[in-house]
């Protein structure tokens, strides 16, 4: 009549081993999903501060400039644009 209670409940029965188990799935799908995030913004964020601070990005405003100023000609910066870019 009351099988949810007392001896006979569902954690006495055996459904209380589904629990960990069905927590532990959650928990594992919830740390790979973090974990792929992670990954995806260092990611991302790497290329960002490697271009806008240290890398390229600085070296071609360098080489534009010195076009425009004519320092070098058009089959120069051509030729380094292209270096830099690959």
């Amino acid at each position: 009549m009351f099988s949810g209670w007392g001896c006979g409940s569902y954690y006495g029965s055996g459904f209380w081993g589904m629990g960990i188990l069905g927590m532990g799935i959650q928990l594992l799908f919830w740390l790979v999903l973090i974990a792929l995030c992670v990954c995806l913004f260092r990611r991302k964020g790497s290329g960002v501060l490697i271009r806008g601070f240290i890398g390229q990005d600085q070296a071609l405003d360098v080489l534009n400039e010195r076009y425009a100023r004519s320092e070098i000609d058009s089959e120069e910066y051509q030729k380094k644009k292209k270096e830099l870019l690959r």
